[in-house]
């Protein structure tokens, strides 16, 4: 009797590791992909500002200036990426307040989510 109770903490105990480690894999892939889409979004965000500043520069080298309707095109443009800069920084902040206040609590968890974050980082972010 004391050895199936035994048998049965242990097998218990197994399951939930496995749960811990199926949750941990699942939460590291939402960060990464939440990441990786950051860092997309910051190269885009880069492009566009030296597009637009090779666009000024040509501009101002024929010794034009921006019309009313471009100016209008990349404020319009600056605004959106600003908005989606703003947002996905929130989500990226609550996703982690909420990951950290419910699930990895204390600093080896919040370590091992990190190395399991950056680990799912380098296969979805390619």
């Amino acid at each position: 009797m004391k050895k199936n109770l035994i048998v049965g903490v242990i097998i218990l105990m197994m399951g939930c590791q496995q749960n811990t480690k199926q949750q941990l894999e699942k939460d590291a892939k939402l960060m990464a992909t939440l990441e990786c889409e950051a860092r997309q979004l910051k190269e885009y965000r880069f492009k566009v500002a030296n597009d637009i500043r090779f666009m000024e520069d040509s501009l101002m080298k024929t010794g034009k200036a921006l019309t009313a309707t471009q100016s209008k095109e990349i404020d319009s443009i600056r605004n959106e990426l600003t908005l989606r800069t703003g947002g996905l920084a929130d989500k990226i902040t609550k996703t982690m307040d909420s990951l950290f206040t419910v699930q990895y609590k204390t600093t080896e968890q919040r370590h091992d989510f990190d190395v399991a974050t950056e680990r799912m980082l380098q296969e979805v972010c390619k």
